[in-house]
């Protein structure tokens, strides 16, 4: 609990207004019913011109009530309520006990009859009722009651025909006392209500500070886990770096030879075949020599990314270093290898690897070899890169495949 937001004068002050005004809207709303009711009992009993007269003095007053507390809980909330509002509103609630004891003059009957004892009632259910809505703040109840004991010992000490001595003075004790129960009850009523507003600014402030440590959690959670995604873009990054080609995208020498021991362990276990294919593209210095290093380099990515999606998922393919490509066949005998090595050759032929070269002829040379028991990845691309020699010897653009007993 922050004891400094409970206790702090300002505050105490600002909810000590908005309960006050919250009640006090409320409780002038359900005074109109009674008030109408009382002015209904005196037709025909009391001049009309005193009805109306006591009806809308009373009325306009609670009114303005209404209207001071609309107007304070409406207000813009951009700093500390200004002490002008309780100034007013305790002029307001003075009125308004006035217009209540105000009754016993208007509204007299000149006879000690049942409306007489209506009179008193409804004054001591008012200054009862109203005790609820103002003993947040004693004084502006204060200045609810004593006007109308005021009013009502005054009514008691003027010489009427239907009171006695006796009876006045009676009326003046007991207008006393029970003035001094209301002062003594809203002594605990007061006490009570503002403990229960300092309650409830505490879990208010309760609150806000576990809405604030719930924030700064979230925070801290979202940082973490936008670390977590910053960790993990780098790992990919360099995952990325340490198994794949920074130009091409394509596997690198290094996972190329990882994927192989892989498959020729399947091979000597289960004798699933594996095949690859060396491929290199013909021509390529003379083409940078021509269009430059830039336009090398978009030949390059252009010719990897149409080898990866020629050929199947389970297939890698890889650069081998500057213009040569290694591509891994697994589950693939010699015949199908050099099948797929043939396919590549022709569709090579007739693709447009650069837009805005239509009339560069692209041609490639491949050399093919299928591993058997004992090889290892050195040895079966050993074997692929002397048959592309081969097919370099015939003059390029030839797909050569290595005999299967052939020795290095």
């Amino acid at each position: 609990m922050n004891e400094q937001a409970v206790f702090d004068p300002v505050a105490r002050y600002s909810a000590q207004l908005d309960a006050l005004f919250r009640r006090t809207r409320t409780s002038s709303l359900l005074a109109l019913p009674p008030i109408a009711l009382l002015a209904g009992l005196h037709v025909g009993r009391v001049p009309t011109g005193s009805i109306l007269m006591w009806t809308l003095a009373i009325l306009g007053v609670y009114a303005i009530r209404i209207g001071i507390a609309h107007g304070y809980l409406t207000r813009p909330r951009d700093g500390d309520p200004s002490p002008l509002w309780l100034d007013v509103e305790t002029m307001a609630t003075a009125a308004a006990g006035t217009s209540w004891g105000a009754m016993m003059f208007l509204l007299d009957s000149g006879r000690l009859d049942m409306l007489f004892t209506v009179k008193l009632a409804f004054l001591a259910a008012a200054c009862a009722f109203t005790m609820n809505s103002m003993a947040v703040l004693r004084f502006v109840y204060f200045a609810f009651v004593f006007p109308v004991y005021v009013v009502v010992t005054a009514y008691a000490l003027m010489e009427t025909p239907f009171l006695d001595a006796g009876a006045r003075y009676g009326l003046i004790a007991a207008a006393t006392l029970f003035l001094v129960l209301l002062l003594v009850m809203s002594t605990s009523v007061s006490r009570l209500m503002n403990e229960s507003l300092a309650q409830r600014m505490a879990f208010v402030d309760l609150a806000a500070q576990l809405e604030s440590s719930l924030t700064a959690e979230r925070e801290a959670r979202e940082q973490l886990e936008q670390q977590a995604l910053q960790l993990e873009a780098t790992h990919l990054r360099q995952h990325a770096y340490a198994t794949h080609d920074p130009l091409t995208r394509v596997f690198n020498r290094y996972r190329i030879s990882e994927s192989l021991v892989r498959e020729l362990h399947l091979l000597r276990r289960y004798q699933i075949l594996v095949s690859v294919l060396v491929v290199e593209l013909d021509g390529y210095a003379e083409f940078c020599s021509r269009y430059g290093q830039a336009r090398g380099d978009d030949l390059l990515i252009a010719f990897a990314t149409f080898l990866a999606a020629d050929l199947r998922e389970i297939d890698y393919v890889g650069r081998w270093g500057g213009e040569k490509f290694c591509c891994a066949l697994p589950r693939t005998s010699d015949s199908e290898a050099l099948e797929c090595a043939e396919r590549l050759h022709r569709r090579i032929a007739g693709h447009a690897f650069i837009d805005d070269l239509p009339e560069l002829v692209v041609t490639a040379t491949f050399g093919v070899a299928t591993a058997v028991d004992g090889d290892d990845p050195e040895r079966l691309l050993a074997r692929a890169d002397a048959a592309l020699y081969e097919a370099r010897r015939l003059g390029r653009d030839h797909c050569v495949a290595a005999a299967v007993d052939q020795a290095i």
